[in-house]
């Protein structure tokens, strides 16, 4: 298990297993996204100011290297429908494959951030774990309002976000609102947060939201 996350995860897991099953589905899809072992152990040094390649040696000890972002969608469209057929059958394996898994944001997203640079330089674990922590809470609320719920994409907007990268080769969307049919009604709103393109492939960088 990944110290830090899945230390929050466990203790979402065993608290919403017996009180909120939707608490409880969140937390399963996100920790199925993310099967790395410790990038640090019992023992090791913590050190508070680290050079860069270091935090990334770390962050990235134990996991594979991917090619690409694997799953996901191929259009911001697509990936809006399959998040929400994903909300209306509560199906955490479909989160998880839409989700850019930790190897994904290790090697293919993080390092053409602009938090991987000066002036904004931040630990990639850090940053992970409140990442992670907003995609829970953010699923949480989704699946308790809409689980269940049949949903269907009407449109998507989405902002082309410059700040957050410094390459060409990682695109970011933010601020993407969601119209949708949910049973009689239309709404529009913001059921995640960032999503992130690379090489055609695009996957959701977390689920927080505003509900």
């Amino acid at each position: 298990m990944v110290l830090g996350r899945c230390v929050l995860i466990s203790a979402l897991a065993a608290a919403c297993a017996r009180t909120h099953p939707e608490r409880n589905a969140a937390a399963a899809a996100i920790a199925s996204a993310d099967t790395a072992r410790p990038w640090r152990k019992p023992g090791d040094r913590i050190d508070s100011i680290l050079p860069m390649p270091e935090y990334l040696r770390r962050f990235r000890q134990d996991l594979m290297e991917p090619v690409r972002l694997t799953g996901g969608a191929a259009s911001r469209d697509e990936l809006a429908r399959g998040f929400l057929a994903a909300v209306s059958t509560r199906d955490t394996a479909a989160f998880a494959k839409l989700a850019v898994t930790r190897s994904e944001f290790a090697w293919l997203v993080f390092p053409d951030h602009r938090y991987h640079n000066p002036p904004y330089q931040l630990d990639p674990a850090i940053f992970w774990i409140q990442l992670t922590a907003g995609s829970a809470t953010g699923l949480h609320r989704t699946l308790g309002r809409y689980g269940g719920t049949r949903l269907s994409l009407i449109g998507l907007a989405c902002d082309r976000d410059t700040l957050q990268t410094t390459s060409r080769r990682l695109r970011v969307w933010s601020g993407c609102r969601l119209r949708y049919r949910a049973g009689d009604t239309v709404e529009t709103r913001a059921l995640f947060g960032s999503v992130v393109e690379r090489d055609g492939r695009l996957k959701i960088l977390s689920f927080a939201n505003g509900l």
